[in-house]
């Protein structure tokens, strides 16, 4: 569904979505493990096939000024490692995860961008958001919970392999990103985004193979 400056759908995130997404933050390869100091990432077998989540990427970045209980101007790009973007759990566009440093050195911070509806290799304007903030060290999780609140200006995609898209655009948020649990918001009222988008899982699907016909 296409959205303007004054509303966008209202898809929220289902349980697997917010679960995928708080097993993200504890197995990212450089990231320090979130929530309370004890509690530690899987290990083993398990951690590394957990570890897919995240394919670590060369090449991507997200500029962004954040405003409310996190102020920050975010500028990670050459030297702040990233994530493959992928697929959505809920299979209707995309997933981003940017981390790097935050307003605090011992709170780093993780931010997931989903942006959908987007098939591989499209470009489209006024696509909608939903966005989640985790500060970690503190524990803190934000979330827009639902894609009414921010969207992308425009998307572009250009194809660098068989399955490989590297994705570029611009977003905006209208309405913050507000504490799942406590008190707090966090606006991150303009962002720009690249990254490298894997969607393996999408094209091998049959009804990929047919709409492309």
């Amino acid at each position: 569904m296409d959205c303007s400056r004054r509303t966008c759908s209202s898809r929220r995130p289902g349980p697997t979505e917010l679960r995928t997404l708080l097993l993200a933050c504890c197995v990212l390869p450089w990231a320090a493990a979130c929530g309370h100091a004890g509690e530690r990432a899987a290990s083993g077998p398990e951690a590394k096939k957990d570890e897919l989540l995240c394919v670590p990427s060369d090449t991507g970045f997200l500029r962004a000024r954040l405003k409310g209980s996190i102020e920050a101007d975010l500028d990670w790009a050459a030297g702040v490692p990233q994530c493959r973007g992928g697929l959505r759990p809920t299979g209707d566009g995309v997933r981003l995860l940017f981390k790097g440093p935050g307003a605090k050195p011992d709170e780093p911070l993780l931010i997931v961008i989903g942006i959908g509806p987007l098939r591989p290799g499209e470009s489209r304007s006024q696509v909608p958001v939903n966005l989640t903030l985790v500060q970690e060290g503190a524990g803190q999780f934000f979330a827009t919970q639902g894609d009414d609140k921010c969207a992308m200006d425009e998307v572009r995609q250009e194809a660098i392999g068989p399955t490989l898209f590297r994705l570029t655009g611009r977003g905006y948020c209208t309405q913050p990103a507000r504490a799942v649990q406590g008190e707090g918001a966090v606006l991150m009222s303009r962002f720009d985004v690249e990254a490298v988008v894997d969607f393996g899982a999408a094209m091998a699907e049959p009804t990929y193979a047919q709409a492309d016909r």
